[in-house]
């Protein structure tokens, strides 16, 4: 029981010294207060960089055990990392696969660090200019071609066979470039026909 004990408090004091951001995040944690999505992928961009970390099967599990009750959810997420308000790296998934939210965001930071193919590695120095991003999925509806789209309030999936693609809310500001930009990344001809879903969300900066 005393190991036990000692082991918590090492790690909870470890997830203390982890957490980046202003002194009152830290001040919160340390307080018991339950930890925002943002402050859990913080927690796991430090982690991943540190001298000595921790198992992802740690984390989820030390940070699982007070979550606010909306996160305990499972539903797609996306982490959105970025530098000077351009991409430096972005994972995710439109359904969900893990338990909770928290579970969910500190597996997709993991992979928006090791997974990410289209940009260069994030490095250790980049890390106090590394903006976060946390975009929960809500709901995906099929939309017909003719149907308004709001880029900024709207993400959209595009699909055709095998090839799919998505743009999270706000990463386009105008509607034909967000559907052109899709298919494009979804390796889809502007010409080819294909399925549009448009992307309900909640984006957490």
């Amino acid at each position: 029981m005393v190991t036990r004990l000692l082991m918590f408090l090492h790690l909870r004091i470890f997830l203390l010294a982890l957490l980046l951001g202003p002194v009152p995040q830290a001040q919160a944690v340390e307080r018991g207060e339950k930890a925002t999505l943002l402050q859990v992928a913080k927690i796991t961009l430090s982690n991943h960089f540190s001298d000595h970390p921790k198992s992802m099967g740690n984390l989820v599990e030390a940070m699982s055990k007070n979550i606010h009750p909306s996160y305990g959810q499972s539903k797609g997420l996306f982490v959105t990392l970025s530098k000077h308000g351009k991409t430096r790296a972005c994972w995710g998934q439109i359904s969900g696969t893990e338990r909770n939210l928290v579970a969910a965001t500190i597996f997709t930071t993991e992979n928006a660090l090791t997974k990410e193919y289209r940009f260069p590695p994030i490095k250790k120095q980049e890390l106090p200019e590394i903006k976060t991003q946390v975009t929960v999925i809500d709901q995906i509806e099929p939309v017909e071609r003719n149907v308004s789209l709001h880029p900024m309030l709207d993400g959209l999936m595009v699909r055709s066979g095998g090839k799919a693609a998505v743009l999270l809310p706000g990463e386009a500001s105008d509607a034909h470039y967000q559907v052109m930009q899709c298919k494009v990344k979804a390796g889809i001809t502007p010409s080819e026909p294909c399925q549009m879903y448009r992307i309900k969300a909640h984006v957490f900066r």
